[in-house]
């Protein structure tokens, strides 16, 4: 006991000794300097946990946005060849003025290939979305199987406004060497200019 006294006594000495030579200002300082200390050590560790919290959250979003990108890439690049496509098909369109030779040339094609064609049926159309006209014309036709494909394929390689659209073919009877078909073609062109009017073409003047 009386050892542990004599510290105390030492101890507090030393303190009053220390105060009166630096004043009780730099208790003050000390005091603050371990409240600043132990704020340190109790914020830190909480605000390291929430910067590392709001880092997990800023690579999910980044790893989101690559995602949306990388999906949004091809129809980035679809849009492009949509549109080449729609040029080329513009471009590839008659005029309205060359439907009549047009069918006049299917019409021709067809008796060089010794084919035999009856009254064809000419249908009129408009398509607002692809802004272009189409003349559609159903031609029966008769004759030998391979003359009817070597004519339908020269007017598909020769004349680009001209898609196929049906062609049937009928036997009477299986000896026969010739058969009957029909055929449906469709001239896409352009309109009329706005404000023209132009008289559509005679079709009696191209049936045979």
């Amino acid at each position: 006991m009386n050892e542990l006294k004599r510290i105390a006594d030492r101890l507090r000495l030393l303190a009053d000794l220390w105060l009166h030579r630096h004043g009780p200002w730099w208790l003050l300082f000390a005091g603050a300097l371990a409240g600043l200390l132990a704020c340190a050590l109790i914020v830190l560790p909480r605000l390291d946990a929430e910067l590392a919290a709001r880092l997990l959250v800023l690579d999910e979003v980044q790893a989101r946005l690559a995602n949306r990108q990388e999906s949004a890439a091809p129809t980035a690049a679809a849009v492009p060849a949509s549109a080449s496509n729609y040029r080329a098909f513009r471009d590839a369109l008659a005029q309205d003025d060359e439907v009549l030779p047009t069918i006049k040339t299917i019409l021709d094609a067809a008796a060089r290939h010794h084919l035999t064609t009856t009254r064809a049926e000419y249908l009129r159309a408009a398509d607002a979305h692809a802004q272009a006209a189409r003349l559609q014309m159903t031609v029966p036709v008769k004759g030998r199987y391979a003359d009817i494909r070597s004519w339908v394929e020269e007017i598909l390689r020769t004349q680009a406004p001209v898609a196929l659209n049906e062609l049937a073919f009928k036997r009477e009877e299986i000896g026969l060497s010739q058969v009957e078909a029909k055929v449906r073609l469709t001239i896409w062109h352009r309109p009329p200019v706005p404000g023209e009017h132009r008289r559509l073409p005679d079709m009696d003047a191209v049936d045979p």
